[in-house]
């Protein structure tokens, strides 16, 4: 039977008749522990041999083949000299050596290359079958190459993920589905100007500065926790540790364990300074605000918004007081500093933040 139809190779010749005649001949006979063990082992996807006691394959499963690339018919009746490297063939010797001697299986776990120079790892079992008919040694192993390599993989992107959190400076937090923080990094931590120990335990909307934002974030974290949405982006105004405020950034995404919502990870980007009491802005202010950020004239401004001259003097006054800023640049700087206006964006635009205006 050959790999294809997911069996073992049997006892008897039958390859290429010119190969068969440069091997030794291949025992015939088998033990009762042989044929249950080859029965057992023929269509198990785990890799398993019989070997005689000069190394040489009496009979392999198609998993044990297929490691090699190989049929079982090419692989049974060579020795491991044959089929495996030097190294190898000599490591794999010894351990037959071994189990033979003492009667005893062994578990172990095996590193080796194949010929085609591809690493393979293993682990299983070799003991002795029987010894009517000479000694036999058979093992079985589970192939871990893959496995190996996924695990691998898994700790360079956990590695990835822990150089970003801890000493990129980034400012990440993890909540759990509830709203409560589990995790803060570094960068969080100082953006909110709070250790971990007062950030991690206490709940999201603790940190929120107004009952709107609390309102608007509770309604976007129904969603995220449910499945329904997988991210979300927004602004909102923050408590500092030293009681001051701070707009934010907030960027989620779901994380998710076997398909389902598990936490949310969240990035925060400060979009403002730390200020301490909130200027209200009236609507017209803002836009009064973003059209001298974009470099208009006060007639161009009067004219866009409908204003008289009279009218946008009163409204610059406010913004001076509002803003204590004395000039029109400066005012345009307080409003980035403060988070009114968007840094990250041109043109200028109002930043959106719940409950602020």
């Amino acid at each position: 039977m050959n790999a294809g139809t997911g069996g073992g190779r049997g006892w008897r010749e039958t390859g290429d008749p010119a190969e068969s005649a440069h091997r030794p001949p291949v025992h015939q006979d088998r033990s009762e522990s042989a044929r249950w063990f080859e029965a057992i082992a023929g269509f198990a996807p785990a890799p398993a041999f019989i070997r005689d006691g000069q190394g040489r394959y009496l009979w392999v499963n198609a998993a044990y083949a297929h490691l090699y690339r190989r049929e079982p018919d090419s692989v049974v009746g060579r020795t491991v000299e044959e089929i495996d490297t030097p190294a190898d063939a000599a490591m794999f010797r010894a351990l037959d050596r071994e189990v033979l001697d003492s009667g005893r299986p062994v578990r172990h776990t095996l590193s080796f290359r194949h010929p085609d120079g591809l690493p393979r790892q293993v682990t299983g079992h070799r003991f002795v079958l029987d010894a009517g008919c000479g000694p036999r040694v058979g093992g079985i192993y589970v192939d871990l190459t893959e496995n190996t390599r996924i695990l691998e993989e898994r700790n360079v992107a956990d590695e990835e993920l822990h150089a970003l959190r801890e000493r990129s400076g980034l400012a990440v937090v993890a909540l759990d589905l509830s709203g409560r923080v589990r995790r803060v990094s570094g960068g969080a931590a100082q953006l909110l100007g709070s250790g971990r120990s007062a950030l991690e335990g206490s709940w999201a909307t603790e940190h929120l500065d107004e009952e709107d934002e609390v309102g608007t974030v509770r309604g976007v974290w129904a969603d995220l926790a449910a499945g329904r949405t997988s991210r979300y982006s927004g602004s909102v105004v923050c408590r500092t540790g030293s009681g001051g405020n701070r707009v934010l950034r907030t960027d989620l995404a779901v994380v998710r364990r076997h398909g389902a919502p598990d936490h949310i990870a969240a990035v925060l980007t400060a979009l403002s300074a730390e200020f301490h009491g909130r200027p209200r802005v009236s609507p017209v202010q803002l836009r009064v605000l973003t059209l001298m950020a974009v470099g208009s004239a006060n007639t161009v401004i009067a004219s866009q918004l409908g204003l008289s001259r009279q009218a946008l003097d009163y409204h610059l006054r406010r913004l001076r007081g509002v803003l204590d800023a004395a000039s029109r640049p400066a005012m345009v700087a307080r409003a980035y500093a403060l988070g009114i206006l968007d840094a990250t964006t041109w043109p200028p635009r109002v930043v959106d933040a719940p409950g602020r205006y």
